[in-house]
């Protein structure tokens, strides 16, 4: 058994996934959910049974709905759960957090380490901690059911970023000691700005509106993912690649970060997206209260679209999609959404903003 003690926030597909890899690795785990039907089902079970990239089934010796009994004695604190949870679940985690511990968000989604540090700081947390964040999840996977785990497939490279900018790299080769696959970043805004479920998720699952109500059954990527559809999440992707260059920070294109993470490589996103086997069997969603729009367009294509209105880049096509996203799902995304004002970025320009997410205060 491994020394290091990972603490799993959240019980979804990537939580369990995470839970019992780590398990079948030899590191001790806890994990939280906040669903107190979830964590009895588990507690029932008694173990999660994993399969595919990772096979095998493992018991986890704790499974709570009290964070201070999850959080504590872990070194490392993994967050694994949609990021709009982040800034609750931060309030949630802020009084039983201690000096050393490091927070990881598995993916900060674009700006989620500015939220939580905002959140724990606004709730009293006075602790001495490192709030990371990574640039997608580690897996391809999900969970039919609590105890059961699937992962479809493993990234070659998740890259992380800390505040302060500098800790990256302490906290990339503690994670080393589990996943060799998580690589230092230069700063949060390279992993904010490399947020690619803002790119995959909502406008794909926009333009196959009609077949999710309609309740087809498709592979999301295999075939929603067509040529055409394609096209409009590459054009989409220009915008995120123009916000960056505004702030100076180098980051992949879609096609760049497909051959860094699954090893594949195409000449278009659609020929790219079609060679990667981890997306196979994953269905597309069932209804269109889905986190691929709930979770993506408001702590990905919101503050994505805000960064590029303040340092004058224009995003009409992420416009679109949040504005056409919240009409069919009846909501406000812009009010809801991660706004600069939430980030701690509203009214700086593009040096101050790059001196915030690499200072640690």
């Amino acid at each position: 058994m491994n020394a290091l003690r990972f603490a799993i926030i959240g019980a979804g597909n990537g939580g369990q996934s995470m839970a019992a890899h780590l398990g079948l690795l030899g590191f001790p785990v806890r994990l939280w959910d906040v669903e107190p039907e979830k964590v009895q089902a588990l507690r029932r079970r008694g173990s999660i049974t994993v399969s595919g990239a990772v096979a095998g089934e493992v018991r986890v010796p704790l499974v709570t709905g009290d964070m201070a009994e999850a959080v504590e004695g872990a070194a490392v604190v993994m967050v694994v759960l949609p990021a709009v949870y982040h800034g609750s679940v931060a309030k949630t985690m802020a009084p039983h957090l201690r000096d050393g511990q490091v927070v990881v968000l598995n993916p900060g989604a674009t700006g989620g380490a500015l939220e939580v540090r905002a959140a724990l700081r606004g709730h009293g947390c006075r602790a001495r901690v490192t709030v990371a964040e990574t640039d997608t999840l580690l897996y391809a996977c999900r969970s039919p059911k609590p105890g059961e785990a699937v992962i479809h497939g493993i990234k070659d490279h998740v890259a992380v970023a800390a505040l302060p900018a500098g800790a990256a790299r302490e906290v990339a080769e503690t994670l080393n000691a589990a996943f060799p696959q998580f690589v230092p970043a230069s700063s949060v805004l390279e992993t904010s700005l490399t947020n690619m479920n803002a790119m995959m998720h909502p406008a794909p699952t926009l333009l196959n509106a009609g077949r999710i109500e309609s309740r087809a059954v498709f592979e999301y990527y295999g075939e929603g993912v067509t040529p055409s559809i394609a096209r409009v999440v590459e054009s989409i992707d220009g915008e995120r690649l123009a916000v960056a260059a505004r702030l100076g920070v180098r980051v992949p294109s879609l096609v760049e970060w497909y051959a860094a993470s699954y090893g594949t490589r195409g000449g278009t996103l659609y020929e790219t997206v079609q060679q990667v086997r981890g997306y196979d069997g994953i269905r597309g969603p069932a209804t269109l209260q889905t986190r691929y729009l709930f979770e993506d367009i408001p702590t990905g294509l919101v503050p994505l679209s805000a960064l590029g209105g303040a340092l004058g880049v224009p995003t009409p096509l992420m416009r679109a999609v949040v504005e056409l996203g919240g009409t069919l799902l009846g909501r406000d995304f812009w009010r809801e959404g991660r706004s600069l004002e939430k980030l701690g970025l509203a009214g700086a320009g593009p040096e101050e903003i790059r001196r915030m997410t690499i200072e640690s205060r």
